[in-house]
């Protein structure tokens, strides 16, 4: 007696494919999300965070300890934490982000950064920070291929892997190659 017939092997496989697809969609959709995203993003800028640029104006010739004490009176800047001279211009290191000081004109130019958390949670899961997602990205590589595979030969017949889907295939390879190439 056989472990699997043709007929118990194509009914296993299609409901395999059919119950690991439901289990996986929610990874998919995270993903695909975070893969427009990252298509999307804007010089090099990371989509999980919203770039925030703010600007005051000072007296000028101000030192950096007369720097610090008069930022208490800003009342919807960060935290500062250091005033680092640099040549010309004071660095000015806040709470989530960078900005400078010009003692010449009284300029300050801050820039922050502000946590967007859908985009960082779906980020942090495909660049895999931390290291925390290395078995859910396996696991998910592993079943794609099983999709690849299950989903070729769960069709027989005129419509099925060995008479139109082989040349679908290579057509998916041949694709990206051309745009590598050629794009």
């Amino acid at each position: 007696m056989k472990l699997w017939n043709k007929k118990s092997f194509y009914k296993n496989i299609r409901s395999l494919h059919r119950d690991l697809g439901y289990l996986f969609i929610g990874l998919t959709l995270i993903y695909a999300v975070s893969g427009i995203l990252l298509v999307l993003k804007k010089n090099e800028q990371d989509p999980s965070y919203r770039e925030i640029v703010m600007e005051r104006n000072v007296k000028i010739n101000l030192s950096a300890d007369e720097l610090k004490s008069c930022w208490d009176d800003f009342k919807d800047v960060p935290k500062l934490t250091h005033i680092i001279p640099a040549g010309k211009v004071y660095n000015i290191y806040v709470k989530g982000g960078i900005g400078e000081y010009d003692p010449y004109n009284g300029k300050i130019k801050l820039t922050t950064y502000k946590k967007i958390p859908v985009y960082k949670f779906v980020n942090d899961i495909h660049y895999n920070s931390g290291k925390r997602f290395s078995s859910i990205a396996m696991i998910y590589a592993i079943v794609l291929l099983f999709f690849a595979f299950s989903g070729a030969v769960m069709v027989k017949g005129k419509k099925g892997f060995k008479k139109r889907g082989v040349w679908l295939m290579i057509l998916g390879f041949i694709i990206p190659l051309l745009m590598y190439f050629y794009a």
